[in-house]
């Protein structure tokens, strides 16, 4: 079987951004940054899929499976950036006004190449009553960002009117333009990128079966190996000093008029703005300028190697008829290997003094672990409509690469230090499931569940401030690591109902519903988060409370309709050095409508269309409390209509 499919599609977004810091000694919660961004995308998808089978004879199967998957994302952003809000009174606030694109043979806009192939080989085969199956695979997954640039002009010095600080859609009054004011070229930088991930597997599985009635039993054992590598490379220069000296301010007749007068966020507050036009951008010629580098970008480059080996045993046990028993045991052995760049950048008088700002490697760190995962489930069929699931299960959940990198970025000239932390270990979670579902006697089903997890060294990002180790005579701003952070608690219950609406009456068969809810109760202990420890009543980050989906369907004669809904509760994303620094991803709701018409016998004709976010829900995170947001990105509805054909 083989399979091609391609898309190209313009899309784009509209995007406020706001940041805020706390006083030490009021508690008060002001603004610092706010940003006006819009987006124009160009994507562009490309899939190749082949999968080829080979029934050698009744007892042996080979068989071969392999994707390929490329998307291109040209992108352009221009955005303006109002800066120290808070010292705006005295007249120290600032604004800068980017272009973001990148050269010709681009469409003078950033790309960004995301590629993905993989390839697996495997089989099954049957030595009497021993069933084996084995695989074997290789993936690699890229990005690239060739000649990304940016344009960025800068004005200081200025007294700025905020309009609504502390609301849902605060802004800036003033009339800020290019044309008005001294401007100066603050950054003019391309950078190159360069991400990718091999990862090569194999495993081999058996299962053999002992009794075959009603005490029928099963034992199952198998063991993988996993390894992994993951390079990031990032060089970026900065041309400004080169540009000013050669054209001085050229770019004034190089402008384009961006943020469009139906600009979503604000109802009507963002107006027009000129930026420096994608076309001039990607016109000057960089190679033939003098750049600087930009080490903080290179600051989070790395090397990473992930070796896991796991074996397990499962035994499936029959109680009679109605019951039955599985017990099995993971074991994951799990070893990694980091190296990364500290970056070192120091304050001005340092400079003055001789000091240089640069990177230097980390040298390589390891680390190995292992984890023992047992399971327990239960089923037992209280009749064929309905049963009853009990289970135990201890999973483990990584974490990611750029954690781990045992790098430190040291920037004392803003006050700011990220420290990598590859002591990290995993979360664990001890999960207790208890189901029971109902089937109908037409097509349906009615199910419930509650679940208990505890989780222990789940993964945060502390913020901070203060002194940090060797400077212990310097105040920093912000002390950014990852931690693991402490327990939790969830409780939670999930419902869920499906059913066509033929019980009601036959000619209502063709029209069903399908929902589910969840609730989620969540409290951290032990909470490891300097400044923090002795908060109550703390939620599990990244676990919204409720979580809710329904469907109304039609299907008949050909035709297929479905009206989806989509709810999310708020939850906590991020932690900050207070709770009211603290972001939260904020609730959703989205409504998808889905329409096809398919007609044909030998050869299968599909007319579709498809209208999405029909309530244009922004993607949104507000900082404390809800009016304070910190970011709302709104990307309108998306609507999509098309013909198939089936041979």
């Amino acid at each position: 079987m083989a399979a091609i499919s391609y898309q190209n599609a313009p899309i784009g977004s509209d995007d406020v951004e706001f940041e805020y810091d706390r006083d030490e000694d009021t508690g008060e919660v002001y603004m610092t940054d706010a940003e006006t961004r819009q987006y124009y995308v160009t994507r562009q998808r490309q899939s190749y899929s082949l999968s080829l089978d080979y029934d050698i004879n009744p007892n042996h199967k080979l068989f071969f499976k392999g994707i390929y998957n490329r998307r291109h994302d040209w992108e352009n952003r221009y955005r303006i950036s109002y800066k120290d809000l808070d010292k705006s009174a005295d007249g120290e606030a600032e604004v800068e006004i980017e272009t973001k694109g990148g050269a010709h043979d681009k469409h003078d806009a950033r790309l960004e190449l995301q590629q993905t192939m993989d390839f697996s080989i495997g089989g099954e085969h049957l030595f009497g009553n021993l069933m084996m199956d084995w695989g074997a695979s290789y993936a690699r997954a890229s990005e690239d960002r060739p000649q990304e640039r940016y344009f960025n002009l800068k004005q200081e010095g200025l007294t700025l009117d905020v309009v609504n600080p502390g609301t849902e859609f605060p802004y800036i009054s003033d009339n800020i333009t290019v044309h008005e004011g001294t401007w100066e070229v603050d950054a003019l930088t391309e950078s190159e990128e360069d991400i990718h991930e091999v990862d090569a597997k194999f495993h081999v599985d058996f299962e053999l079966p002992f009794r075959k009635d009603e005490f029928s039993n099963t034992l199952k054992f198998g063991a993988k190996y996993a390894h992994k590598d993951k390079h990031k490379n990032i060089e970026q220069y900065d041309y400004k000093d080169s540009y000013t000296d050669t054209y001085g301010s050229e770019y004034m007749q190089h402008l384009a008029t961006q943020i469009r007068e139906d600009y979503i966020p604000g109802d009507g507050q963002y107006r027009p703005n000129d930026f420096v036009s994608k076309g001039y951008l990607a016109d000057l010629p960089l190679s033939s300028m003098e750049g600087e580098r930009n080490w903080e970008e290179s600051s989070g480059n790395f090397d990473a190697s992930e070796n896991v080996t796991s074996a397990y045993v499962r035994f499936d046990q029959h109680l009679g008829r109605r019951h039955q028993l599985v017990l099995g045991v993971r074991l994951e052995a799990t070893r990694l290997e980091y190296e990364g760049w500290n970056w070192f950048k120091p304050t001005k008088e340092q400079e003055d003094a001789g000091m240089t700002e640069g990177i230097e490697s980390t040298g390589k760190r390891k680390n190995n672990y292992i984890n023992v995962l047992p399971s327990v489930l239960y089923k037992f069929d209280v009749s064929d409509d309905f049963k009853l699931r009990a289970s135990f299960t201890n999973t483990l959940a990584r974490p990611d690469y750029s954690d781990l990198v045992p790098n430190v970025a040291l920037n004392l000239d803003d006050g700011e230090v990220s420290i990598g932390n590859p002591d990290l270990t995993p979360a664990i979670s001890y999960n207790f499931d208890l189901s029971a579902d109902y089937y109908f006697k037409s097509i349906g089903l009615v199910s419930a569940g509650l679940f208990y997890k505890r989780i222990n060294d789940f993964i945060v990002e502390q913020r901070s401030s203060g002194a940090y180790e060797g400077y212990p005579d310097f105040d920093f701003d912000e002390i950014k690591t990852s931690i693991n952070g402490g327990d939790a608690d969830l409780f939670g219950v999930e419902v869920s109902y499906q059913r066509d609406f033929g019980f009601i009456a036959p000619a209502l068969k063709c029209i069903g519903f399908y929902g589910n809810y969840t609730y989620t109760y969540s409290k951290v202990n032990n909470f490891n988060f300097e400044g923090r420890e002795n908060e109550k009543d703390l939620r599990m980050p990244g676990s919204p409370e409720h979580l809710a989906n329904a469907s109304l369907y039609f299907e008949k004669n050909g035709w297929n309709a479905r009206l989806s809904y989509n709810f999310a509760s708020e939850f906590i994303d991020e932690m900050g050095e207070h709770a009211a620094l603290d972001r939260y991803y904020d609730s959703v709701n989205y409504l998808d409508l889905n329409a096809s018409y398919t007609f044909g016998k030998k050869v299968k004709c599909t007319v579709y269309a498809e209208a999405n976010n029909l309530l244009n829900q922004p993607l949104r995170y507000y900082q404390g409390t809800k009016d304070r947001t910190m970011q709302a990105e709104y990307y309108g509805v998306k609507v999509n209509a098309g013909f198939k054909i089936a041979f």
